[in-house]
């Protein structure tokens, strides 16, 4: 109506200055002398005035009735004028004011059923009407979890019910306007739902108005509606405003309330990292409607970090795109983002779209916490600064944010700066093992091992199946190279495991500690078990991690045909996985290859690897040259080495780039720690009989300098060299210590390893 008002009224304004130019150019072709006396600015041309003189006296013997209507037509039209030009005014500033969306926040509805399995209520009622009402183009509303963040702010999180006092205190906090409050009772199989709408500033009320159905069902089928649009009308929506908006709850979550309270479960539960917990419930609201798009969203979430069946989580990933238009806007921006990262693996498209996100809703904070970790691994640390204090501008206790930030202090060497805000991410989520988790690492990072130790049993003592922190206290302990000790962490990850896939990180990691020790057929024992698991739940990029593994331990132990199959597999799987980046996988591979042909003795072939690596950096990704200029200068030093090029050797070693601390995630430490021997200078020095250098590089390599770069495992091999070394020199003493290190560490190893077959014997001729 108002649009058809705007145009009739434009019409009419168009029309009355016509008729007024008329009025004016009609008296002034005339020579209308009473009209030239009205209006003395307006002048004629000498004929004009010859002619108006001639009519003058015509024009006196008109009647006084004439005069008089004339009168009355010009005061009628400016006085239509004016009215209409106010009205179109008015018109103009509440089509401005509509413009701007309402500020509106629903508060926990209370139940007077007198029944507590109704409690859930509570929350799924102003949840469904939030999800309803952000619909409107004209409404801005207060999320829940915004709500949430304003009560943990006010150091209330932990309150159930919002009394009127409270709930205006939040709305006031957040610049709301109109805030509902509302209850619902039950009578027999009537539900009855009954709301208030109020205004903040004045908490004058709006209006108020009730809906009931029969069963708890009704309020999905009807009630949602009908209250969502009585609020709009109370917030001053007109009908053709509010009938614009989609206001049917069913079509953008679920037809069934039982569905909907096991996802607000499950959502809540995936928001505090409990993630076992959070795939029941789930998985229960797609039992009762297998078209609940965003329960399809978490629940593909919540797969991708237990790492269940990938087969399973994209297929999740498909329905909840399937069935997005099931869903809100905001909820579909949300899905596509995950689509793309994930299954279309285009990460700029996420990007994009959650830069579009940003824009359509800055309030919500996840958005602005999922653009600071692209940020983060892309590099780009002020942007992801910039970004986390967004979201910490919104939720100045949000958990996540704070620990991002922290990490992208920590990845600028700001370690000062990360510890504070790990004590702040501390004190905001007491009872949070994750905290005392990020500050581990950040120990480990700064060489302080023994602290980084304390704060990860920290993080288990607070939360016992806290599983993320079990692996990392075994790799501190085999830094140490306390093995019984980094073995039983192992053994405790495995058993606490959350989900299969969890269980075998486990395995891995025990396979390569057992190689590490020595044990060469209980290492493939637990690889081959990783395997097993991964090939049951569909990972075949985890399985071809475990190939990337025994191709090294097959290396190292000179079965190369195995060991050039099993680094096969990894290759084939990772270009089909990943095409893009076929550059950097070839690199990797040509970096094995060199290494194969060196063992064989096939020096040229390993000389074209160096050439096939360096002419491959051009088309590798920045954030990958690293990795692969590591590698192609240990081989370059290698085939140098081989070539007897030995100057040449050392200072290619000596100036060879140092690969930055990994972040500690199984997949980055297992990787960080191949390949396995890096002693290619210290062999140089021998080799060019500077036996003292030599020396002093194995004695380097037996140590780990908290001050240093170096977070590699210690190579128990080089013990064994360095005494070798030692006994040479003549420095028995120091032989011996160095022997019984090594046999100490090797004490379980298998008994037809050459090099325990040969320190035993060595240490026996010392002593004698």
């Amino acid at each position: 109506m108002e649009i058809l008002f705007l145009i009739l009224s434009v019409f009419a304004l168009i029309v009355t200055i016509i008729f007024g130019f008329l009025q004016v150019i009609v008296h002034l072709r005339r020579g209308d002398l009473k009209f030239l006396k009205r209006f003395p600015f307006v002048t004629i041309s000498s004929e004009g005035d010859i002619h108006a003189k001639a009519v003058k006296k015509g024009h006196r013997r008109k009647s006084k009735r004439r005069s008089k209507r004339k009168i009355l037509i010009t005061f009628l039209s400016l006085t239509v004028l004016g009215i209409i030009l106010l009205l179109t005014s008015t018109l103009f500033v509440q089509e401005a004011v509509a413009g701007r969306r309402r500020p509106i926040a629903v508060m926990v509805f209370k139940n007077r059923t007198g029944e507590s399995s109704f409690d859930y209520l509570s929350e799924a009622i102003p949840n469904l009407l939030i999800t309803n009402l952000e619909q409107s183009r004209y409404l801005r509303v207060m999320t829940w979890e915004r709500m949430h963040d304003l009560l943990k702010a006010m150091g209330r999180e932990e309150v159930k019910t919002i009394d009127e006092e409270l709930g205006f205190e939040l709305c006031r906090m957040d610049g709301i306007e109109v805030i509902v409050l509302g209850s619902f009772t039950k009578a027999g199989d009537m539900f009855v739902t009954d709301v208030k709408v109020l205004d903040v500033e004045t908490k004058r009320l709006l209006q108020t108005t009730s809906s009931k159905g029969e069963g708890v069902a009704s309020i999905l089928k009807r009630q949602i509606d009908e209250l969502s649009r009585d609020i709009s009308r109370g917030v001053g929506l007109s009908e053709r405003k509010i009938e614009s908006t989609k206001l049917r709850i069913t079509d953008v979550t679920t037809n069934s309330m039982d569905a909907y309270n096991y996802f607000l479960r499950g959502r809540e539960d995936y928001e505090k990292f409990y993630y076992d917990d959070a795939r029941k419930f789930l998985e229960r609201a797609i039992e009762l409607d297998s078209t609940f798009a965003v329960a399809h969203l978490y629940l593909a979430l919540v797969y991708e970090i237990l790492g269940n069946n990938i087969e399973v989580r994209n297929k999740t990933y498909e329905r909840a795109r399937t069935f997005s238009e099931k869903s809100t806007e905001k909820e579909r921006l949300y899905i596509e983002a995950c689509y793309a990262s994930t299954i279309e693996r285009d990460q700029e498209k996420k990007f994009r779209i959650l830069k579009q996100m940003t824009a359509k809703y800055p309030n919500e904070k996840r958005a602005h916490f999922t653009l600071t970790t692209y940020y983060y691994y892309k590099g780009l640390f002020y942007e992801a600064i910039e970004e986390s204090n967004k979201a910490l501008e919104l939720d100045p206790n949000f958990g996540a944010a704070i620990n991002m930030l922290a990490y992208t202090y920590a990845k600028m060497g700001k370690y000062d700066a990360a510890i504070e805000y790990f004590k702040r991410y501390a004190a905001v989520s007491p009872g949070d093992a994750n905290p005392f988790d990020s500050m581990g690492e950040i120990y480990f990072r700064m060489g302080l091992f023994d602290e980084a130790i304390a704060k990860f049993k920290e993080a288990v003592e607070v939360k016992p199946d806290f599983y993320l922190s079990y692996w990392k206290i075994a790799y501190l302990y085999a830094l140490k190279e306390d093995y019984p000790e980094a073995m039983k962490w192992v053994d405790r990850f495995i058993a606490i495991a959350p989900s299969p896939s969890k269980k075998a990180d486990g395995y891995q990691w025990r396979g390569f500690y057992h190689y590490w020790l020595g044990n060469l057929d209980q290492s493939l024992n637990d690889l081959q078990k990783a395997t097993d698991v991964w090939e049951s739940i569909g990972s075949k990029g985890c399985k071809a991690f475990v190939d990337w593994i025994r191709g090294w331990i097959y290396y190292d132990r000179g079965d190369l045909e195995p060991g050039l199959r099993s680094y096969s597999h990894w290759l084939n799987n990772r270009i089909e996985n990943n095409p893009a980046r076929k550059p950097f996988y070839t690199a990797v591979y040509s970096f094995y290859l060199g290494l194969v042909d060196l063992k064989q003795g096939q020096t040229d072939s390993a000389k074209s690897r160096v050439a096939e690596i360096k002419s491959l950096l051009l088309e590798i990704d920045i954030d990958d040259k690293d990795f692969i200029k590591f590698r192609y200068d240990l081989l370059n030093g290698e085939v140098l080495q081989a070539e007897k090029h030995l100057e040449q050797a050392i200072v290619v070693c000596e100036k060879a780039l140092k690969l930055k601390i990994p972040s500690m995630y199984i997949g980055n430490i297992l990787s960080y720690n191949t390949p396995l021997p890096k002693d290619v200078l210290a062999r140089a020095y021998l080799q060019k009989g500077e036996l003292d250098k030599a020396i002093a590089e194995y004695e380097r390599l037996v140590i780990v300098d908290p001050k240093s770069q170096d977070r590699y495992l210690i190579h128990p091999k080089y013990h064994y060299l360095l005494a070798k070394l030692y006994e040479e020199k003549g420095l028995k003493e120091k032989a011996i210590e160095q022997y019984k290190r090594f046999l100490e560490i090797w004490k379980d190893a298998d008994e037809d390893m050459q090099e325990l077959i040969d320190a035993r014997m060595r240490l026996n001729n010392i002593l004698k």
